[in-house]
Formats: structure tokens, sequence, C-alpha cells
């Protein structure tokens, strides 16, 4: 009996499984910092997964942490140069850095070592010139040209149209056209990634349901409910769920 009682005074004592899940992380005041919390662990165990590091710019860049924003770059830079997603945080990091340094935010020790950090991946290229080498370098797969577009609008929102046009191109010579980029485009911009463009998400996913007839994700051009990106999986409701707090 005593063995017993011990057995159960343990697992009193020990957390418990479900408080481990990131979707609590919503009902919580300050969800990026719980989320940072599961974050590091990971990042210590898991060196060679991409989607760890990528989430940890995520993360990192909505704290404006100039220091681990470009170590969760490198890290997933070395794994994986070439993907969109990593493609996508070099371009968001270079205009952050660049913002800095045009403010004169960053302290001199920082400064320095971001400069002799970022140089191999920058290769003293602007954001521009990154994102357009890019997408001359991959201009037949909508999986790259998606993520590109987006830089293209970031970088320049003035080239909306543009931006709009090569990211929604249904096209039958492009590869990479499956249910689940489509999806990251629709969500895309139905969360307003490229800026106001009336009714178009609809129309996408009309476009895209005529692509993909038994895809439940296009099945209703009504919707107006902003899609969930496959690649964040449950950390999507973190990140939402720190942009409600703001813009509360």
């Amino acid at each position: 009996n005593k063995s017993r009682q011990q057995g159960a005074d343990t697992e009193a004592d020990a957390p418990q499984q479900d408080e481990l899940v990131p979707e609590k992380l919503v009902k919580v005041e300050d969800p990026l910092d719980q989320a940072i919390k599961f974050l590091q662990p990971l990042q210590s165990l898991c060196l060679d997964n991409l989607e760890t590091h990528i989430m940890a710019f995520e993360i990192y860049s909505r704290k404006e942490k100039p220091l681990l924003m470009l170590q969760s770059v490198k890290r997933a830079h070395r794994l994986d140069k070439d993907n969109p997603e990593v493609h996508a945080c070099v371009i968001r990091l270079c205009l952050a850095v660049d913002k800095w340094l045009r403010a004169d935010k960053l302290p001199q020790p920082v400064s320095e070592v971001i400069s002799k950090e970022t140089a191999p991946i920058f290769q003293s290229r602007t954001a521009l010139q990154i994102n357009t080498q890019f997408l001359e370098a991959h201009s037949n797969n909508l999986q790259y040209i998606f993520q590109g577009a987006r830089m293209m609008y970031l970088i320049n929102p003035q080239r909306k149209d543009e931006a709009f046009k090569l990211a929604t191109s249904l096209d039958s010579s492009l590869e990479g056209v499956t249910i689940e980029i489509c999806t990251k485009v629709l969500n895309a911009l139905q969360n307003g990634e490229f800026g106001d463009i009336g009714d178009a998400a609809n129309d996408y996913m009309t476009r895209c349901h005529a692509r993909f007839p038994l895809a439940q994700a296009f099945g209703s051009s009504s919707s107006t409910t902003p899609l969930i990106s496959p690649s964040l999986g449950p950390w999507s409701h973190v990140l939402e769920s720190q942009e409600n707090c703001v813009s509360n």
C-alpha cells in the first residue's frame, strides 16, 4: 500500500500530458513566451529538423530578437538553402536587418556579428536581388514561385499585381501544383499577404476547385475563413493567438 501511495504521489507531482499540447497556448496571455519554452528543447534535440528552425524564426521574428532570428536562419540554411520557406526567412531577415541598421537600433557588437554571419548567405545582395535570383532559378515550380511572389510583395507592395499573378498561376506547364501548395496560396490571399485583393481569393478558390474537384479545401467559394498553413501545424494557433493579442 505504501508503494502504491508513493507511486500515486509521484504521478500527482508529474506534469500532465495535456500541458504539452501546443493548442493550449492560445489560452494564455503570453503565447509566444510559452511557445519559446517548448521550442528551446526542440532546437537542441532536433537540430536536423528543418521545420523546427523555420518555426523558431517565426517566433523570434515576432519577438524581434535579431541574434536568435539569425541563429534560426543559419541552421535552416545549412540544412536546405534552396527550400522555399527557408528563402522566405532569409528575405525577411535581410529586410529586418536593413531596417534596424538604417534606424541605428542595433548595438555595435550585435551589428558586427550579424554582418559577419549573414555575409555567406546574403553575399552582398539586397533582398530584391536575392529574391529575383530565386525566382529566376525556380521559374517553373509553384512551390518556389509562391514564396518568391510573397517576398516580392513584402519587398515592394507596389508590385502587388505581378506578385498576385505569379502566386495564383495554375498553368498546366508548372510543376508543384498540388493541393497543399494551392491551399497555402489561398491561405495567404485570405490573410492579406498580397494586400487588398477584393474577391480574388474566392475566384482563386473556384479555379482550384476546378483543378481539384474532390479537395474539400476548395469545395465552397463562399467561405471566407482563412485556412491554416499545413507547414505550421498546431503552432499556427500560437502565432494566430499572439496576433490577436496585439490587435486587441
